[in-house]
């Protein structure tokens, strides 16, 4: 349509019962409802339709590239999908817990390995089952770890998980309350 025609939006403020707007806006709320005829297929789709599909191709494309991304290992288990209502649930915790449970989801934490290289002072072993073959790590921690069962039966709903992955159906809030109650300071 745009080869053949200039095209020129004029904003128009909505509701103002100016000549014409009250007449489009019927006929527009009319035209979302009705079904196209056959012999009017090569129409437009209307701008709500147009941004939904954008949406979802823009979701796909993201979701993707997240789940094949080289970095973020312990990130991608704990949050494997791209969705609305747990980030919503992420972003809805105060700001303390919020970094809590993101730092601790994504490996980012001072223990274990990551402290060490970052030069900080760190545990070789876990500090809760003491056991001198495990070393702090987000798996240990969230998932196996024998001291924290209580725990984690009491805030999570699961005295062990079977891997990280099993944290993706938990509520952030949950999460928080867990990471709260072991005593282990992810800072």
């Amino acid at each position: 349509m745009a080869v053949h025609f200039e095209i020129c939006l004029i904003w128009v403020p909505g509701h103002q019962d100016i000549p014409g707007n009250c007449i489009a806006d019927e006929l527009a709320r009319k035209g979302t409802t009705k079904l196209l005829l056959p012999d009017k297929e090569d129409t437009s789709m209307p701008l709500a339709t147009c941004e939904l599909l954008l949406h979802n191709q823009s979701n796909h494309k993201n979701t993707l590239r997240w789940q094949t991304s080289l970095v973020g290992r312990v990130a991608r288990q704990t949050w494997p999908y791209i969705e609305k209502a747990p980030t919503d649930a992420l972003c809805n915790l105060s700001r303390r817990d919020c970094s809590l449970v993101v730092r601790s989801m994504t490996g980012h934490w001072l223990i274990g390995t990551h402290a060490h290289r970052l030069n900080f002072p760190y545990n070789d072993f876990c500090r809760s089952c003491r056991d001198e073959e495990e070393e702090e790590s987000p798996e240990h921690f969230f998932c196996s770890c024998p001291a924290l069962s209580n725990r984690r039966l009491r805030t999570l709903g699961k005295p062990f998980l079977d891997d990280l992955n099993g944290l993706s159906a938990i509520p952030p809030r949950k999460i928080a309350l867990f990471i709260q109650s072991s005593n282990w300071t992810p800072f």
